[in-house]
């Protein structure tokens, strides 16, 4: 317990040091990333960042044939954070535009610059909720790393991929599971998310069907009606972005009852089905309690622990503990 807990005195040192670049981790306000808004190199092209369009990046990542680099995965977290602003999947976007937007990320919450656009600053303030997973764009291409990679993922076998997101946030744990599952050779493909705020949820429902990553559903997570759509069928992988969230503690509203209600709605149909992340490691300091949660206990923590807010502190990744402050840590060297 006391190696995890002394992760978080090391996070901080951890991101002390990613300044020079628009898409550097600041580490306060769920790790936005900041910039040094007169910084005269903002707008060099870095050595990861392609000319491709989100569209083509993700294509690329969709062939089998194609090695996936944490250089390509970073295309796709970064880009996939402007198109949800300006919903320009399908065209190139000039890396200084987009380090731009996460400069403004950064400080979305205070007044305007004379020289903003309004009505961007308003979307970062009106999507800010969802935005912030985006905005640490190493954790968010290394979770997608996580799901591409991961070794037992289901493998074409004659059924339909069948995966769902029940967090769906920004959509990108959508976008990562259709890369996945054509990578493994399914053709019949069926990625449905979970959003309850109808204005980002309409959002995320847009982007993730412009780029035929599947479908987001409005819905409470939490009432087993919800999950309807799904009963009878074999689950192939299911996934939260929510537990990869930034700063975000972890509850019975938006944890455990969803889990609870999706397992009680869909029973044994989960039997062979894979999940990310496999489990976690969360605290509560109000319990003075660290539990586990995966897949063998529903994702539920002990009943006596139901109405406590726990703070994950690790990810089980193929069976190994990643500890909270090292996620994405091996992307911060393309952004230094």
């Amino acid at each position: 317990m006391n190696k995890i807990e002394n992760t978080y005195e090391r996070r901080h040192d951890d991101c002390m040091g990613l300044i020079g670049s628009p898409l550097a981790s600041a580490g306060i306000q769920a790790r936005n990333f900041t910039a040094a808004i007169n910084e005269p190199e903002a707008g060099i092209d870095p050595g990861f960042y392609s000319t491709k369009s989100l569209a083509q990046d993700v294509e690329r990542l969709c062939d089998p044939s194609e090695t996936v680099t944490n250089a390509r995965l970073l295309n796709v977290a970064v880009k996939y954070f402007f198109s949800y602003v300006h919903d320009a999947y399908d065209e190139p976007v000039p890396y200084g535009e987009v380090a731009g937007l996460y400069e403004q990320f950064s400080r979305h919450q205070s007044m305007n610059e004379p020289s903003d656009d309004i009505e961007t600053m308003n979307r970062l303030r009106m999507w800010s909720s969802v935005l912030r997973v985006l905005a640490d764009a190493p954790r968010a291409a290394h979770v997608m790393r996580g799901v591409l990679t991961q070794t037992d993922a289901p493998q074409c076998g004659g059924g339909p991929f069948v995966g769902v997101d029940l967090g769906a946030g920004t959509g990108i744990m959508l976008l990562a599971l259709q890369i996945q599952a054509r990578r493994n050779g399914f053709a019949d493909i069926q990625t449905l998310g979970y959003q309850t705020d109808p204005v980002s949820g309409e959002r995320t429902h847009d982007l993730v069907h412009s780029l035929g990553a599947g479908s987001v559903m409005l819905a409470d997570p939490t009432r087993e009606g919800a999950y309807g759509v799904v009963q009878g069928r074999n689950i192939s992988y299911v996934a939260n972005e929510v537990l990869a969230g930034i700063q975000q503690s972890l509850s019975a509203e938006n944890c455990f009852r969803k889990y609870q209600a999706f397992f009680n709605a869909v029973g044994n149909n989960l039997d062979s089905a894979v999940f990310f992340p496999e489990g976690l490691i969360a605290y509560s300091a109000m319990a003075h309690a660290s539990v586990i949660l995966a897949k063998e206990n529903r994702f539920q923590p002990p009943q006596e622990f139901m109405n406590e807010k726990f703070v994950p502190q690790g990810l089980i990744f193929e069976g190994k503990l990643l500890p909270m402050h090292k996620l994405g840590q091996d992307f911060y060297q393309f952004l230094t």
